[in-house]
């Protein structure tokens, strides 16, 4: 048996307040569906109680957004009591492949075979390939980058030097999404820091703790540690909520933890836009794990001059993607994330912006689905073309 301390399981008083707020349970529509009830699972699951399949099963259509404890008003460690009672349950073949997937691709095989196979695909003319999983999941996954891990162990000079920021660019943007590093670095060095990007980090282990996979998370955080160890910096930046929540969270950094938002909210940068109507898709991760506050990209994108704002209803709600649970979960997935493009295509905008790579994937896969013609676009690539 696993065991948990007592009054972490007991914060939780039953108020429900969780269930107005789960992006699955509209769709599953019981007890087992929300936090609720899926906390009662955990318990029973861990204290040998239970030892059912289908107990683990509700467990594993959780997205792990985290809303719940967003508006838990007792202070309840959902995280870490799910990510528990995961590390007890036998993986899928789904799940362990898709984990094992992301050390190999940073591995020094795993990262000559990504840009070998972007540079291959550089002339293709589409950014997205439709992709089969074995799940029954069929999703539009970014070809890989041609560029990518070039960003890797080199120091970006700024001007007027305010600091270093150690960048930790994370799997997505190393492998797939080039260009956001690159601006993520330009925007810092305009904002006056000095950007250092390590040589061999690791995926921070993420997706691995909240799969329940301790074990690969601490040896990918001891790795990283040993990395970012040699180096001098004075803070982490990120543009990727989930890492960024990995870091500040799990890795016991004495240094902080940003989203790169927050450093260009904090800074006197101006941007000039071209009359573009957008709107902006906040990421779970971003307040749920990071606390990071709306009004930092509501503020950035209110400072774009000429370009017309609109947000949605759902600013805030789950796109549908939260790494494998969109592949081992298709069904659930795609319909929270068809909830988010009926509210996106409500605005009216033309572009549509958010802060975090897993979500631009997602919901360029929703948009080119339903054939919206709505551009996707993190944000540090819409205010760097906007300088």
């Amino acid at each position: 048996m696993v065991e948990l301390p007592l009054e972490l399981i007991q914060k939780c008083v039953k108020c429900a307040l969780c269930k107005s707020v789960c992006p699955t349970y509209p769709y599953i529509q019981e007890e087992a569906g929300y936090a609720r009830g899926r906390l009662v699972l955990a318990e029973m699951l861990l204290s040998g109680e239970l030892k059912d399949g289908e107990a683990y099963k509700h467990l594993d259509q959780c997205a792990m957004c985290r809303r719940c404890e967003w508006v838990c008003p007792n202070g309840v460690e959902y995280k870490e009591i799910v990510a528990t009672v995961r590390n007890t349950q036998r993986k899928s073949f789904v799940k362990s492949a898709g984990l094992k997937s992301l050390e190999l691709l940073q591995s020094e095989v795993g990262r000559k075979v990504i840009k070998l196979t972007g540079k291959l695909m550089e002339k293709l003319p589409f950014e997205e390939v439709k992709v089969p999983f074995p799940t029954g999941a069929v999703k539009f996954m970014p070809k890989p980058d041609g560029k990518a891990f070039s960003l890797r162990g080199k120091t970006f000079k700024a001007e007027q030097k305010k600091g270093v920021l150690l960048f930790f660019t994370g799997c997505m943007i190393d492998a797939f999404y080039s260009k956001t590093g690159e601006n993520v670095i330009k925007l810092m060095n305009r904002a006056g820091w000095t950007v250092v990007v390590p040589e061999d980090i690791k995926c921070c282990g993420a997706p691995h703790y909240y799969s329940g996979d301790k074990e690969a998370f601490e040896r990918l955080k001891e790795h990283n540690l040993k990395e970012m160890e040699k180096y001098q910096f004075d803070a982490v930046v990120v543009a990727c909520p989930t890492c960024g929540g990995a870091l500040q969270e799990d890795y016991g950094l004495k240094k902080k933890v940003y989203d790169f938002a927050e450093l260009l909210f904090e800074s006197n940068l101006t941007f000039k836009g071209k009359g573009t109507k957008t709107t902006f898709h906040v990421p779970c991760h971003s307040y749920s794990a990071m606390k990071v506050s709306d009004k930092v990209f509501y503020g950035l994108l209110k400072r774009v001059e000429g370009d017309q704002l609109i947000k949605g209803e759902k600013d805030k709600s789950c796109c549908g993607f939260a790494g494998l649970f969109s592949i081992t979960n298709p069904k659930l997935s795609k319909s929270i994330q068809q909830e988010k493009i009926e509210d996106l295509k409500k605005t009216g905008a033309e572009v549509v912006l958010t802060s975090c790579p897993g979500c631009v994937l997602n919901l360029r896969d929703g948009t080119k689905a339903n054939k919206t013609n709505q551009k996707v676009m993190h944000l540090a690539d819409y205010l760097a073309d906007c300088l």
